[in-house]
Order: structure tokens, then C-alpha cells, then sequence
């Protein structure tokens, strides 16, 4: 918390001393009339001069100097509002007050120890200062100071987690953005050893480290390709050792704590003999190992472990790289087909965004063959059965993403299978998944594989031409680069965490709900409107997976979707929040407006629900909960459970309120 407020966003310790200094002027200026006015006046004095001192003198550590100021001027404000309690009326001084200002700030800048041992500091100042232990109001005032104490250690607790959360999401955030600006630009540079001394550079700085190199597994040997910090080669059997051992592994392999084995130094010589911590990455191009990449770090910081996300973020890029460059090499040697391929690596490489990536792929590839059509449709994890069409070009028009059915022996089908390519010249049906349904006259369908996996399949096909063996093995080439480059924009998805979509029911998923609740509540508290939320759990769901299977089960709750989908406003939020249970964000709704959407819901459940041409008994739960001020969303989803859990109690079936 500390280091938080001393950063670049100090504004913090700014408005806690200008609150510290306000709260003296004030006291100073009801001060007129009462005794020993000159130590209050005298206290607003002193704080008024250290504020134009530090005006005076803004730069750094500007922001250090004043959160150590604030720290300690906690202790000294409490001896002092202590002597102006004691000067002013003692138990009827009204300044007792001003206690609560100091545990807020106690709040804010200790740990639940301090902010503890503070409270009992305010007690016992409090206590001497009025001097009479015997006197219940004394004992009802402590009693009130203490609870606002305990209250604001735990808010304070609250925030100092909430703003962890965001540095760590605005660090991960920065380094994703950072490894999405790397990889643009390195595609500008010219040479192998140019890209890779920028990709080591960037992860450096992201890592923290001393130096780093990257090494390349060659049929003639080991190649040093780039490397920063050190010298590779005045070191050769302390690296060879260790490669050896991670290519042994194939996988990220840290070694922490090297500064204390001194028989590694002796026999391996490392490159400094203070270097604490090294970490070795293998290369890997599908199967095979190409190279090595490694950090070195001398200094005691967070473990490289912990850095995994940025650690295969510039192994992939390395490899991007490495394979670049043989694919530019194969271009030169074989001519026009390859050199469009060179193209398309650049343009699928430089793409993290899903669309924006496979629209691009779709356009390079019209650029070679003539295309009427062409999907990529990406495996749904755990699902065989199903293929995420995630982007469908058909004559002319560019059709949404949707999961579809994979139908048995489909050529789709045959090709995720068999992990095989097809090309099909007047022998297609029906099943082949086109935008218009038509039949095309040919097409090319080729797996999508990366690391041995297939992760989906790529299709070109045409109305008015038939492919050859030419045009299979482009596609393939384009297949090999655009599989990469997917992968690299999932893990761009979900590092960046957008996939807020629950492919079932379509409705937002529990994160999308987190991030909505959130921005309502901030809404709501800061512009005082009203706010409700509805928790709605099928009564249902067991009895209809048990009886007639979870493909029932699965339609129930796309039909419970969609009936909370046809009862709420464009402005409302719906989600489905985990299993059988979703969510209704209503923004600027009351408690009562939230109660009649639910019984709208409830109504158009209750027993509507078809299977198999045969209507099944169906109902839901619904758990009403209005927002107010100060309300956290932890708070506001815990009053609406209650309420959803008393209709459970109440005989289902029925719409309760918190």
C-alpha cells in the first residue's frame, strides 16, 4: 500500500494532508470562544506552513516525503487532539470527534496490526485526556471510537486488495499490450538477429533481469543467435550443462538460488558469480525443440516463475521468428506460390485480435485463389461433437460467430479426425457448412494443428473453379502460419480476459457479470441512482438432466435464457452466473420494478418449457435485492442470494426480496 502511494499516483497523500489541514482550520475557527484557542490556532499554523514548505518544494521525492509525513503526523495529531480534548471540556469537548478522521487515515495507511495498536493508542489518549474512567459516557464514546476503528481497518483492508487487484491486472494488461507492440515491430526489421535482440530487449525490461540470450539447435550445432548482458561463448559448458538438462525436460525450467551452490560456479563457471537466478525456455516449433532462450538475474525480486504468460509470449515470438525466416528462405527457392505465403506470415503474425487476424487471413488468401467461400472453425474444448464456426465468409456476406454440430462423416468432421487434409472436386453434399447452404464445386479443407493438437480447421471452396494439389499445399502453408497465429490470439483473448460470453446460453458470463455489477455499483454511488439485481436459479435442472439427459438439460437452460433475455431492457445486464443460476443487473430499477420483471420471468417459465413435442413441469427461483449507499457488490449478490435461497425455502417457484 505504501509503495502505491508513493508512486506516480500520489494524489492519495495530497488529499489526506489537505483533509489534515482542513480538520485543524475548522477546529481553529470554532476555536474562537473556548480556552487555550492559541494551541489550536497554533497547530492549523503549523500545518498551513509545512503545506506551503511542500508546495515550495516539489520534486522528489515529493511523493515519499509526504506519505512518511502523513504516517507520522497520525501519532502526533493523536497527542495533540488528546491536549485540546483535555484544554476544551474534557469528557464535553465535542473535538473527541476528530478521532475518527485519524482512524480513517489509520485505515488507509497501516496493516490490521498498526491500525489495531492505533485504536488502543486513541482509547487510552482519549481516556487520560478525559480523565474520568468511571463514567459511562466515556466508556459509550470509546465504545463508538472502537467500532468506527474496527470498521475502517476493514474497509482499509478492502482497499489495499482491491488496488493489489488492479496492479496486478494493469501490470499484466501493460505486458500483454507491450508484447502486442513487440510483435509488431520486429516484423519491420530486416534480419533474424535484429528481431530477436528487440524481443530480448523488451523482455528484460518486462522481467526485470540482468541479460538474456537466445540460442538456435542447428543440424551443424549449437548457434548463438543474439544475446545481451553476457558473453555466451566465455561460458560454454555452464550453459551447455544447463540446456542440456532443459532440453532433456522440454519444458520452462527455472533454477533459483544459484548464488548458493558454489560447485556450480567452480565446475560450470557461471556468467557472474552473484547471478541468484536463471531460467531457461525451449523454443519449440510443433514438436521439435529449435533452440533455447534464457534470463539471468543477480538481484533478489519476485521469481521469473511467477512470469510464465511473458516467458511463452517471447519464446512464441522467438519461434515466429526462427520460422519466419525459413519460411522466407523456402519463399526464395520456390517461387510466386511461397511468396504469397510470405505475405500472409506477415500479415497473420502481426494480428492478435480474432477477427481482425482471420479476416486478414481470408483477404491474403483471395489475394492467391479464387475463393466464394471460407470458414475457420476452431474445436470447442470438451465437446467433440461441436466446432465454434469462429468466422464465415459466403458469397459476399461475413456471418457472426456460432457453435454448430459436427456432423458424422462430414468432410469437417473427417478432417479433425484424421488430422488430414481433404480436397474435394464434385463429391460434396449438404453437410458441408456454407452461409447460403449451396453446394460448392470444390474445396480444400485442412486441419488447424498446433503442438500436435488440431485446434480446428480451415476451408477454402469455390462455386465456379475446382483446386488441384497446387492450391492444397498453399492453404496448408497458410494453415501452418494462421494455426500459430490463432493460438497466439486465444491466449491474446484470454490474457486480456474478453471471452465474456457463455457459449450455452449466449448471456454474459460470471466474469462479464463481475465487471458489469461493479460499474453499476460505482455508478449508482457516485450519481445516486437506484439499482437492483436479480439472482434466478432453475428448480428444475436435476430433475430434467436425471429424466431426460443434459442435452434436455442444456435446452432448458438456453430456454431459460431466453425467456430472461425477452423480459428485460436493452440497459439491463443478464447473465448466466454459474450452473444453473443467472444474474439481471437493472440499472436505475427500485426494489419493486426489480420484483415485476421477476414475476414476469417467473410466469413465463412456470410450466412452459417443451421436450420432445410433451410440455415438462418447470419453474425458477428468483432472489430480489436493491442497491444502497455504501453497498459493496459483494454485499448486493449476497442480498439477492438470501432472497433467492428464501424462495427455495418458501416451496420454489415464487419471486423473494432481501
Amino acid at each position: 500500500m505504501s509503495a502505491y502511494l508513493a508512486g506516480d499516483r500520489h494524489d492519495v497523500n495530497d488529499v489526506i494532508w489537505a483533509i489534515r489541514t482542513l480538520e485543524w482550520t475548522i477546529g481553529a475557527i470554532f476555536a474562537v470562544f473556548i480556552p487555550f484557542r492559541w494551541i489550536i490556532w497554533a497547530v492549523a499554523a503549523l500545518y498551513w506552513s509545512i503545506s506551503l514548505w511542500i508546495k515550495k518544494h516539489p520534486n522528489p521525492p515529493y511523493a515519499q516525503r509526504l506519505l512518511r509525513l502523513n504516517q507520522t503526523m497520525i501519532l502526533v495529531d493523536i497527542v495533540l487532539l488528546s491536549l485540546v480534548v483535555s484544554v476544551t471540556g474534557e469528557l464535553h469537548s465535542q473535538v473527541f470527534i476528530l478521532y475518527s478522521v485519524e482512524l480513517l487515515f489509520l485505515a488507509i495507511y497501516s496493516s490490521i496490526f498498526w491500525s489495531l495498536w492505533g485504536i488502543a493508542a486513541i482509547w487510552v489518549s482519549y481516556g487520560l485526556a478525559c480523565g474520568d474512567w468511571m463514567n459511562p459516557e466515556l466508556w459509550w464514546r470509546e465504545f463508538i471510537l472502537g467500532f468506527i476503528g474496527v470498521s475502517a481497518t476493514l474497509l482499509g483492508v478492502s482497499l489495499r486488495h482491491t488496488i493489489r487487484k488492479f496492479q496486478q491486472n494493469s501490470l499484466h494488461l501493460e505486458q500483454v499490450m507491450a508484447l502486442k507492440t513487440l510483435q509488431e515491430s520486429v516484423l519491420k526489421l530486416s534480419s533474424l538477429s535484429d528481431s530477436i535482440a528487440a524481443i530480448l530487449q523488451t523482455g528484460i525490461r518486462l522481467l526485470d533481469t540482468d541479460g538474456g540470450y537466445v540460442c538456435q539447435q542447428t543440424p551443424t550445432g549449437r548457434h548463438v543467435i543474439s544475446q545481451i548482458g553476457f558473453d555466451v561463448s566465455k561460458e560454454r559448458s555452464f550453459w551447455e550443462r544447463y540446456e542440456s538438462l532443459t532440453l532433456d525436460r522440454g519444458v520452462i525450467t527455472y533454477y533459483p538460488h544459484l548464488e548458493n551452490h558454489a560447485h556450480r560456479q567452480t565446475s560450470f563457471g557461471l556468467p557472474d558469480p552473484k547471478t541468484r537466478e536463471l531460467i531457461l525456455i525451449p523454443l519449440r516449433d510443433q514438436e521439435a525443440i529449435i533452440g533455447i532462450m534464457g534470463f539471468t538475474r543477480s538481484q533478489k525480486k519476485p521469481p521469473l516463475s511467477d512470469r510464465r504468460v511473458i516467458l511463452e509470449g517471447l519464446a512464441e515470438m522467438v519461434v515466429n521468428q526462427i520460422r519466419f525466416e525459413k519460411a522466407q528462405i523456402s519463399a526464395l527457392k520456390r517461387g510466386r506460390l511461397l511468396a504469397v505465403l510470405e505475405r500472409v506470415g506477415r500479415i497473420v503474425n502481426c494480428n492478435l485480435e480474432m477477427s481482425t487476424l482471420l479476416r486478414s487471413l481470408h483477404q491474403a488468401s483471395a489475394e492467391e485463389l479464387e475463393i466464394d467461400s471460407f470458414f475457420v472453425a476452431l474445436s470447442v474444448p470438451d465437446d467433440p461433437s461441436k466446432i465454434l464456426m469462429q468466422y464465415l465468409f459466403d458469397d459476399g456476406k461475413e456471418y457472426a460467430p456460432e457453435i454448430m454440430d459436427v456432423g458424422a462423416g462430414a468432410p469437417t468432421e473427417h478432417v479433425l479426425t484424421t488430422q488430414e487434409p481433404l480436397l474435394l472436386n464434385g463429391s460434396m453434399d449438404s453437410s458441408q457448412p456454407t452461409g447460403s447452404f449451396r453446394i460448392p464445386k470444390s474445396a480444400i479443407i485442412v486441419p488447424l494443428i498446433r503442438e500436435g493438437q488440431v485446434i480446428g480447421a480451415m476451408s477454402v471452396q469455390s462455386y465456379r473453379i475446382s483446386y488441384d494439389e497446387d492450391h492444397m499445399e498453399f492453404v496448408l502453408s497458410v494453415a501452418s502460419q494462421a494455426a500459430i497465429a490463432i493460438k497466439n490470439a486465444q491466449l491474446y483473448q484470454q490474457t486480456e480476459s474478453i471471452a465474456l460470453t457463455d457459449y450455452l446460453t449466449h448471456l454474459g458470463n460470471s466474469r462479464q457479470f463481475s465487471v458489469m455489477l461493479q460499474e453499476a455499483v460505482d455508478y449508482a454511488s457516485s450519481t445516486g441512482s437506484s439499482l437492483s439485481l436479480l439472482l434466478i436459479d432453475s428448480d428444475s435442472l436435476k430433475k430434467i438432466n436425471d429424466h431426460y439427459g443434459h442435452i434436455a438439460g442444456d435446452a432448458h437452460l438456453q430456454f431459460v435464457a431466453n425467456v430472461i433475455r425477452r423480459n428485460v431492457r436493452s440497459m439491463d445486464t443478464a447473465c448466466r452466473y454459474a450452473g444453473d443460476e443467472f444474474v439481471v443487473i437493472l440499472p436505475g430499477a427500485h426494489l419493486d420494478e426489480a420484483v415485476t420483471v421477476g414475476e414476469r420471468i417467473r410466469r413465463e417459465m412456470d410450466g412452459k418449457f417443451a421436450w420432445n413435442d410433451s410440455m415438462i413441469g418447470t419453474t425458477v427461483s428468483v432472489g430480489a435485492a436493491e442497491f444502497f449507499v455504501p453497498m459493496t457488490t459483494e454485499e448486493l449478490f449476497t442480498a439477492a442470494d438470501r432472497a433467492m435461497y428464501s424462495a427455495k425455502r418458501g416451496g420454489k417457484n415464487r419471486v423473494a426480496v432481501s
